[in-house]
């Protein structure tokens, strides 16, 4: 039985009884605040506009709604959305600014498990979504990036591309609070999903000092004492540090290709993949490259800080990493939770399923006899999920298989994937794909954990989005969730100071040495 009931009864009637314990709104508390933002701000922010306390209540049955009927997920995780959104209700003042109401769903379904979710985002001053996430409340930046190693924090200028204390490069508190307590504040907008995801996404918030000081009910300064301390924390040095009225993080993803092609030896194909694209002109090119990858010692594929996108990338790698004779390789299972009513009259199947743009096919489209039905009906047997969608309101399963190249390019050549925690979605796919293959190696530390096919919703009265998974995906190598599991790396390595400066990549470095290495024991030294 799913979780989830319409909320609309209880949301025109407040007086009924309440349905969870009568000490359970503590739990709650934090979800309902407010006073994030100030109601005479910039008339353009959509985070200072009001929604009524009737069109915010109607937002929260349409949402209680969309999590009954459209979220995958609402029987795999812990959040009890009736006993919290209920809460939230109770709470709304007679008008409430749209951004601290933001905050709020944020905070709400940041208790599920799916890490798409729950990116609730108004529309800014260009016309475009923006994510609150992404832009919460706070005056108060730290003048640097503060990017994660994996465990530490560095702090470097991300225009100048030097660190701010070369001797001392990581932060080890602020204003007397140890960074990971910092960390730990920041949770409360980002999803319950892997730790390392939730350090990750925490970490990019540590920039928003004016927020977690919120957060932790600290008081507003225009200054910040920070400590900053060496690798083997033997030393530490204290400076204050002030801070500016606007963020000056960049969403940059490192490496840059340029700084790495330097670092690359000739005989090692190198190819950095910053995003999985879909653009057939990027296709080609990662087709071209992987062909002129035949004559090289090894390959190198870098996706750190990848946050995902398309599975083509996958599509187009996997096949030259398997042995030309080998049977296809089952990769991803999952079943889509499919709208009210379907299947059903009206609502017509289809043909090829529900999730050809995911390259995923139900049983009875993939024919008996043929390599990949053999490939499937070999795998399913030990395909045991320990949570497993309900028949009701889902589509049969389907599958993400993949067949060999006849003349693969990367097969008996050493491969190394890079990796980090910046990797989600597709990118966990493309990972989880490629672990174990016959000289494939994962160097970095753990993916984020995700892969869901999200879909966008708008609620009808503040005309704010939300994000919710709407497939259940399951990696084929372990019959995990994607979602709040991720990928281990075969290697894990964490990122050093100067990798984010452009001083140094260690990690690269050690991939080299790991094919050079394999390459001579494999026969394919030159």
């Amino acid at each position: 039985m799913q979780k989830a009931v319409l909320l609309g009864l209880v949301l025109i009637g407040l007086g009924c009884e309440s349905p969870f314990p009568e000490d359970s709104s503590q739990n709650y508390a934090e979800i309902t605040r407010t006073g994030y933002f100030e109601s005479d701000g910039n008339p353009g922010d959509w985070r200072t506009q009001f929604v009524s306390r009737k069109d915010a209540r109607m937002d929260l049955a349409a949402l209680d709604s969309l999590m009954a009927h459209h979220y995958a997920y609402n029987d795999a995780d812990n959040l009890d959305e009736v006993a919290v959104l209920k809460i939230v209700a109770e709470n709304l003042p007679e008008r409430i600014l749209i951004g601290d109401f933001a905050m709020q769903l944020q905070k709400a379904l940041a208790l599920s498990i799916d890490g798409h979710a729950p990116r609730i985002a108004g529309v800014n001053m260009t016309g475009e979504r923006e994510r609150i996430e992404d832009n919460p409340p706070g005056q108060h930046y730290f003048p640097f990036e503060l990017r994660s190693t994996g465990s530490r924090i560095v702090a470097f200028d991300g225009v100048r591309r030097a660190l701010i204390d070369p001797a001392h490069p990581y932060v080890s508190s602020i204003d007397g609070i140890v960074v990971s307590d910092w960390i730990e504040a920041a949770q409360s907008i980002i999803v319950e999903g892997t730790s390392q995801l939730r350090w990750h996404r925490g970490s990019w918030q540590l920039g928003n000092i004016g927020f977690l000081r919120m957060e932790m009910n600290r008081p507003m300064s225009g200054i910040a004492t920070v400590v900053f301390e060496n690798e083997n924390r033997s030393s530490q040095v204290e400076k204050t540090v002030e801070l500016v009225g606007v963020s000056v993080a960049a969403r940059e993803r490192y490496p840059f290709a340029e700084d790495a092609a330097t670092r690359i030896p000739e005989d090692i194909a190198y190819f950095r993949i910053r995003r999985m694209e879909s653009d057939p002109d990027y296709i080609s090119s990662f087709a071209t490259w992987i062909q002129q990858s035949r004559n090289a010692r090894g390959a190198i594929v870098d996706i750190r800080d990848n946050g995902g996108g398309s599975r083509l990338p996958l599509i187009t790698l996997l096949p030259h990493l398997l042995d030309s004779d080998a049977q296809p390789v089952v990769v991803n299972a999952g079943r889509l939770k499919l709208k009210p009513g379907c299947p059903g009259p009206g609502c017509e199947t289809p043909e090829e399923g529900y999730l050809t743009n995911r390259f995923m096919l139900p049983l009875r489209a993939i024919s008996q006899g043929t390599p990949r039905r053999m490939a499937l009906d070999k795998w399913l047997p030990g395909f045991a999920p320990n949570w497993t969608p309900s028949d009701e309101g889902f589509s049969e399963w389907h599958y993400l298989i993949v067949d060999p190249d006849l003349s693969p390019a990367l097969f008996g050549k050493p491969v190394v994937i890079l990796m980090n925690s910046g990797n989600f979605s597709a990118s966990d796919i493309f990972l989880s794909a490629l672990k174990g293959r016959q000289g494939v190696t994962l160097i970095g530390t753990a993916s984020s954990g995700g892969s869901a096919r999200q879909n966008e919703h708008i609620l009808p009265g503040s005309d704010l989005a939300v994000r919710l998974a709407s497939m259940a995906s399951f990696q084929a190598s372990n019959s995990r969730l994607y979602d709040g599991v991720g990928i281990e790396p075969d290697i894990k390595m964490e990122a050093e100071p100067g990798f984010f400066v452009n001083q140094s990549d260690r990690i690269l470095s050690r991939a080299i040495e790991l094919i050079r290495e394999s390459s001579e024991k494999m026969g394919t030294g030159r």
